[in-house]
């Protein structure tokens, strides 16, 4: 569950949820909010959903939208799966997993409006979970995405730290497009000696802005050095570039910065171990909007190259 995009403001073991004991250095907690709907408990919570119901090889979107949280408490360390019980008041049995991966962070975090989206193929084993074969949600059961929350050191809670939240869950089944027409090819910057980096130009921007919010930049990633599982360092899924704003954090030093967000580029989670290393990415427009919603946007990488970055549009 480790991943370098977003820095998660410092949350002390003894200090971050609203029911656990102050810390000597902090003898005022926070006051916990009062219009809650929810408590992770521990960090976990478990969102019941009937629709859609989950197919084996589709893909599918998980939202978490937060309206207002205890303490430092703000979700970018949140893995999660889909899973299914035949009785959810049955403690022995176990939880079939459907998707998904109980460590890891949101693919897409958006600070202005607080909005965390991790996308699941069902099916897809993931380092740390195996899915069912077939991963169908049998006649009769009950489905759940499981949240799990880590600490800003990918610690988990103890079972006294629990957060009152309010907000809102979403399960959709990804819209699939079959057809898409490139609209060509992003000029990449080199703002440093980097391949990749640096501010789209206006031109570029004039042709992202004037398509369909559904189209995808195709970005091609090359020379990345992946470290093995547990080695913390450039592990599968860790963030390696982004894109949007050059950061993704309000500068402490600048009391009037606003914040920057981006959506991160990762290493893929079944990328093997070694060096040099290629793969593709694609984000969606609308997913970059989201997080930087307006401007010329930059494309940054700090382990490989940016090669190239297609547009595409859906449909012929």
């Amino acid at each position: 569950m480790k991943n370098i995009k977003i820095v998660f403001p410092a949350l002390l073991l003894l200090c971050a949820g609203i029911f656990m004991t102050g810390c000597p250095s902090d003898p005022d907690p926070i006051k916990p909010i009062e219009d809650s709907n929810m408590v992770f408990e521990g960090g976990k919570y478990q969102f019941l959903f009937d629709t859609p119901k989950i197919e084996h090889g589709r893909e599918y979107e998980v939202i978490l939208t937060l309206e207002n949280y205890d303490s430092d408490f703000v979700g970018s360390h949140l893995g999660g799966k889909l899973c299914y019980k035949m009785d959810m008041d049955d403690g022995t049995e176990d939880a079939k997993i459907l998707g998904g991966w109980a460590n890891s962070t949101p693919d897409t975090v958006s600070k202005n409006v607080k909005t965390y989206k991790w996308t699941f193929t069902a099916g897809e084993d993931t380092v740390d979970n195996a899915a069912e074969d077939p991963a169908n949600t049998p006649d009769g059961a009950t489905q759940f995405f499981a949240l799990t929350a880590q600490d800003s050191n990918w610690h988990d809670y103890p079972a006294s730290a629990n957060f009152r939240i309010k907000g809102s869950f979403e399960v959709k089944a990804k819209v699939i497009i079959d057809d898409w027409t490139s609209e060509g090819e992003i000029t990449l910057g080199n703002d440093d000696g980097t391949v990749g980096k640096g501010t789209l130009s206006d031109d570029d921007m004039l042709i992202i802005d004037a398509l369909p919010a559904d189209s995808k930049i195709v970005i091609t990633v090359e020379g990345v050095t992946v470290g093995a599982v547990g080695s913390n360092s450039n592990e599968p899924g860790w963030g390696i570039g982004s894109i949007g704003g050059w950061v993704s954090w309000k500068d402490p030093n600048d009391p009037d910065a606003a914040d920057i967000d981006s959506v991160a580029i990762n290493i893929p989670k079944n990328a093997p171990e070694g060096d040099d290393y290629t793969f593709t990415v694609e984000i969606k427009i609308s997913d970059i909007r989201a997080v930087f919603p307006a401007g010329a946007f930059s494309t940054n990488i700090w382990n490989g190259s940016l090669t190239k970055a297609e547009l595409f549009r859906p449909g012929n």
